[in-house]
This record gives C-alpha cells, sequence and structure tokens, in this order.
C-alpha cells in the first residue's frame, strides 16, 4: 500500500537502537516525522541524521523523528554510537517487512542519480566513519518521509523522485513541527 495524505499507517513495531521495541501507535498526540532510510551505513542517511542533530533544537517541542533503516539491529547499533546521543528514535526493520509493505521504491537508476550529482555532499559523513559497509541491507532503497499529524493522520508523503537521497526539505519539516 502506497501511502498518501489522509491515510493512518497500521501499526509499526520495530526494535529501537537504545532497546525496547518502538510502537508507532504511542506516538499520538505528537507530530512525527517518520523516515524510511537505506543501510545503517549508508553516508547520505548519517549525514541527514547530523543535519538532523544539529538543528533539531529547531523544530516543535511536541515534535519527533522516527528513523527506519534496513539493517540489524546489532549492526545499526554499532553504526549510530559514532553520532553519540540522538534526539530522534532509530529502528531496525531487519526483514524489510514495513519497506515492502509500504512500497518503499528500490532504484538502482535513483542511487546512480545520487552517486553523481550528491556524491560530494558526503564527505562530512565520510570523515566521520559513515561507510556502507559491510552492506547489511538493500542500498538500492529511494527514501521516503512522511507527516503524521498529532491525531495519527498523514499529512503528508513524499517518496523519493529525483535521486535516491531525495527528501522533504529542512523548512518543512521545520514549518510541520511547530
Amino acid at each position: 500500500m502506497k501511502i498518501t495524505k489522509g491515510n493512518k499507517l497500521d501499526e509499526i513495531i520495530l526494535p529501537q537502537v537504545n532497546g525496547g521495541a518502538f510502537k508507532l501507535s504511542e506516538t499520538k498526540g505528537r507530530k512525527v516525522l517518520v523516515t524510511f532510510y537505506r543501510v545503517a551505513g549508508c553516508s547520505f542517511c548519517n549525514l541527514r541524521l547530523m543535519e538532523f542533530k544539529k538543528k533539531f533544537n529547531e523544530f516543535g517541542k511536541n515534535f519527533m523523528h522516527v528513523g527506519i533503516f534496513h539493517s540489524p539491529i546489532d549492526n545499526l547499533q554499532q553504526t549510530m554510537k559514532k553520532h553519540g546521543s540522538l534526539p530522534f528514535t532509530i529502528l531496525a526493520d531487519e526483514h524489510f517487512e514495513y519497506f515492502k509493505k509500504y512500497e518503499i521504491e528500490r532504484s538502482y537508476s535513483k542511487l546512480l542519480s545520487t552517486l553523481l550529482f550528491k556524491g560530494h555532499r558526503v564527505f562530512p559523513a565520510i570523515l566521520k566513519g559513515f561507510v556502507p559497509m559491510p552492506i547489511k541491507g538493500h542500498l538500492d532503497i529511494a527514501v521516503t518521509d512522511i507527516l503524521i499529524g498529532e491525531n495519527g493522520i498523514v499529512e503528508d508523503v513524499y517518496y523519493a523522485k529525483k535521486d535516491s537521497a531525495d527528501h522533504f526539505e529542512f523548512e518543512k519539516i521545520k514549518a510541520f513541527s511547530q
């Protein structure tokens, strides 16, 4: 099922990098950005997390970000340690269950486009050791951002269009979070 504005997502239950199970239903009453990323060490994905961590105080107090990676939990935990403490929730969907359910695209052409036109942008992430090695998951995932309102209803969704690292702009997320 491709997600559209006005949908209510079914329950998502996944392991969190800092232990325990996450349930999407427990976010009701908050504004939530759910992002389907690629694999744990993806340089582009970790650059996005670095940028979000740096600017997280610009978001509203009732906002939370949930990042879902297609990686085993142990691999994801090891990678996320490089970030230090993160002000958001990181989850492992090792079996690609929710990626499939919500029709998150896999595209080698979008991955190639990302590498060609955005490759130069990831040096800060690479310098911090965010390199997708070993690759434990699908590297060709085209990211997807979902904005969920306080009532649990999808207010907007963005399936990557131009390349595999194509997200909502920061300012759109910031405005949503207020």
